[in-house]
């Protein structure tokens, strides 16, 4: 939930008290039944995405022509939306196939494997679960899958055939500790039609440009293995929690007062691994994204993040979490934290107040939405905090933001954005207003109400969204950014954006909001956060870049099955 700035002069904040809200976990609206957001703002002029110019036709993931009947004598695979952009194993069945059959499958003509057990899983299955086929051995590029099937009366029948790119695995890149993340049997079981439906508003209209967009987003999703449709009827999902990696390796050290606390977390994790050249990816519609908002914790807008890290002779302290007057979400516990926390609150009051806590003592953090000084213990009351959450983690757990996973590795940390001789080696993240109810790993979770609220920053409906919860978006990597005169922090945010890509996590009014923890002064010797003497800004240059050039949604960055 961001408090929203247009253009370079900052807008003056509104009461609270009047809008919507809801948060992480706890997704509960208010009597005005919007999904929420601190400012309300009008921008009549911004495009909302209403052109007709179709996806990049080069991606492989868009779907060109929809499904063909079956013709008699033939079956359809089951499991890939063809053409499917595919790496490691895929997980394909013939289950329109009669039983006591032999399916026989060949990826460029040449037979790869043999079932003999309805569904006829091409890989066979491990106890009731398909193993999947590995086409490790198979070279990257297009290749043909189709199968053939003998009935039990001794006649034949040929399966369509399906498009095959096969992109290199990036399995290698990460730790043998790291747990494969599973292949969610939904996505093969589920069609494309049936995904889409489940994740639309019948109030939230789109073009036919979004409308296309959205099913490749989709296709894409569901060949990587990954239903954003699972688990839809819960707004925080245990079932997708259970999903997580269990294991991972361990951080080099334990985080201290030094630390940069972006890069604190196991190196497994999806932030820190640039996007390969070949992945599957769709390209969003022109215009997507018209405006942006650059949040810093202190200064500027003042609605970043919020960090103090602890001592071991600091006291531990009462965190108190609760939605508003529902005390059925109330929780305390105790966190060791600096006795004047309330120095490092975000400098705008009626923000977000956003504040990570990091006890350096139990290598651990509890990130909060609303903080505010309880005078009875000293410590916070919010309106949500995570539960202390370990650094020793992937980081796709423990954020305040309405995805849940953690804040911090997305967050652009002091000095990160200047440094003149290190780009910032991280993906960077935050809210959009453009909000959709699909998400996919490493989001759990989503803002309540997706289904029957409205857009409280434009008055329309939400859930129109091209991008999941959880998504990745990329800034075009063969951009030239040299030929854009930037500044140095511009340079920097943009180019962690072509690398790592820029995460999903909330709803906010700004098309694009980027978290950071860190001081609006900071960049005052490159032009400031809204142009001075020096340059034209930062948000202002970073906001230029993204709004005229190409971004794509890629496909998520984990070991695969």
């Amino acid at each position: 939930m961001k408090q929203f700035r247009a253009g370079a002069k900052p807008l003056v904040p509104i009461s609270l008290f009047s809008i919507a809200l809801s948060i992480p976990g706890i997704y509960v609206l208010t009597s005005s039944p919007s999904i929420h957001a601190a400012t309300r703002y009008s921008n009549t002029a911004r495009k909302r995405n209403s052109q007709t110019n179709p996806p990049g036709s080069s991606n492989p993931s868009n779907p060109t022509t929809p499904p063909t009947t079956t013709p008699s004598g033939s079956f359809a695979l089951s499991g890939l939306i063809s053409p499917a952009t595919v790496t490691d194993s895929i997980f394909v069945s013939a289950n329109g196939v009669p039983a006591s059959a032999t399916v026989e499958y060949f990826v460029d003509n040449v037979l790869k494997a043999t079932e003999t057990s309805s569904p006829y899983w091409m890989g066979g299955l491990t106890n009731t679960s398909p193993k999947g086929f590995s086409i490790s051995s198979i070279g990257a590029g297009e290749h043909n899958l189709r199968a053939t099937a003998t009935l039990a009366n001794g006649s034949t029948i040929s399966s369509d055939t399906i498009t095959l790119n096969i992109v290199p695995s990036i399995n290698s890149q990460f730790s043998g500790s790291l747990t494969p993340y599973s292949n969610q049997l939904s996505a093969q079981q589920t069609g494309l039609g049936t995904v889409t439906s489940a994740l639309a508003n019948a109030n939230a209209a789109l073009s036919s440009t979004e409308t296309t967009t959205r099913q490749a987003v989709l296709a894409m999703y569901l060949n990587w293995g990954i239903d954003p449709s699972l688990d839809n009827n819960n707004d925080v999902s245990e079932v997708l929690d259970n999903l997580r990696p269990k294991g991972w390796q361990a951080p080099g050290s334990a985080v201290s007062a030094t630390s940069v606390l972006s890069m604190a977390f196991s190196a497994d994790a999806a932030f820190y691994h640039a996007i390969p050249a070949q992945w599957p990816k769709v390209q969003l519609p022109s215009g997507y994204i018209q405006q942006l908002q650059m949040s810093s914790a202190y200064g500027g807008d003042g609605i970043g993040f919020g960090q103090t890290v602890a001592s071991s002779s600091d006291p531990q302290l009462t965190v108190t979490s609760q939605w508003y007057s529902d005390t059925s979400t109330r929780r305390t516990f105790p966190f060791r934290m600096k006795k004047n926390w309330t120095a490092s609150l975000p400098t705008q009051p009626s923000g977000d107040q956003h504040v990570i806590f990091v006890d350096p003592t139990t290598n651990a953090f509890t990130s909060t939405y609303m903080a505010s000084l309880n005078s009875q213990t000293g410590g916070p009351n919010a309106l949500y905090a995570s539960s202390p959450t370990s650094f020793n983690s992937l980081g796709d757990f423990g954020g305040s933001s309405a995805a849940h996973f953690a804040d911090l590795p997305v967050m652009i940390q002091p000095g990160e954005a200047t440094n003149p001789t290190k780009p910032i080696p991280h993906a960077i993240g935050g809210p959009v207003e453009r909000i959709w109810a699909a998400r996919v790993y490493p989001a759990t979770a989503r803002d309540g109400g997706m289904k029957t609220g409205t857009n409280s920053c434009s008055g329309g409906a939400v859930n129109t969204g091209l991008v999941p919860y959880g998504g990745v978006i990329q800034l075009d990597p063969k951009l030239d950014l040299t030929k854009y005169s930037l500044s140095l922090p511009a340079l920097r945010i943009l180019q962690a954006m072509q690398t790592y890509g820029y995460y999903v996590m909330d709803f906010g009014c700004g098309d694009m909001d980027i978290y950071s923890a860190m001081s609006a002064s900071e960049v005052d010797p490159y032009g400031g956060m809204y142009g001075n003497s020096r340059g034209p800004g930062v948000q202002n240059e970073i906001q230029k870049v993204i709004s005229t050039s190409d971004l794509y949604v890629v496909a998520p960055l984990i070991k695969k099955q």
